[in-house]
């Protein structure tokens, strides 16, 4: 039987004692950041905002440290969120129940100049579930839709 999991505390002072205070989860801020950033759809200088991070300072001083100081970072933290699940999701893909749908997914942007393709697989995984994990998304080497055409055919 799975546990149920408890609502996270927020962090801050326990009453008006200062000397009980439940500590900033900056790992679990940063992981529910980029998990807001990627589902949401969120453009990454919008959440690189000075603004956004004045915001969340008033709220929490600590989580200062938790975001990211250019939109730039965002790529390389979601590069570095992929590399560490990736074992899992290999595991998971290897005791896959079901066939492997594949599907891919090209994106651009001209003002940043980057193409990617997103490979996706659709799968029910042993637990019985229907999942979908993202396999890869390697930037394409020339931009636009040329880009995507030459990926693909190789």
């Amino acid at each position: 039987m799975e546990a149920t999991r408890q609502p996270a505390q927020p962090s801050g002072y326990i009453s008006s004692d200062p000397s009980k205070v439940i500590p900033f989860r900056q790992k679990e801020f940063k992981n529910a950041f980029l998990k807001w950033i990627i589902l949401d759809d969120i453009k990454a200088r919008k959440a690189a905002s000075k603004h956004l991070k004045n915001m969340f300072r008033i709220a929490n001083h600590e989580v200062i440290n938790a975001l990211p100081t250019a939109h730039g970072t965002i790529g390389s933290w979601i590069d570095d969120m992929f590399q560490y699940f990736e074992p899992e999701v290999i595991a998971e893909v290897q005791t896959a129940i079901s066939r492997i749908s594949i599907t891919f997914d090209g994106w651009g942007s001209k003002r940043e100049k980057i193409s990617v393709v997103a490979v996706v697989l659709h799968f029910i995984n042993a637990k019985g579930e229907n999942v979908t994990r993202l396999a890869g998304l390697p930037q394409l080497p020339n931009h636009g839709k040329t880009g995507i055409g030459m990926y693909l055919s190789l």
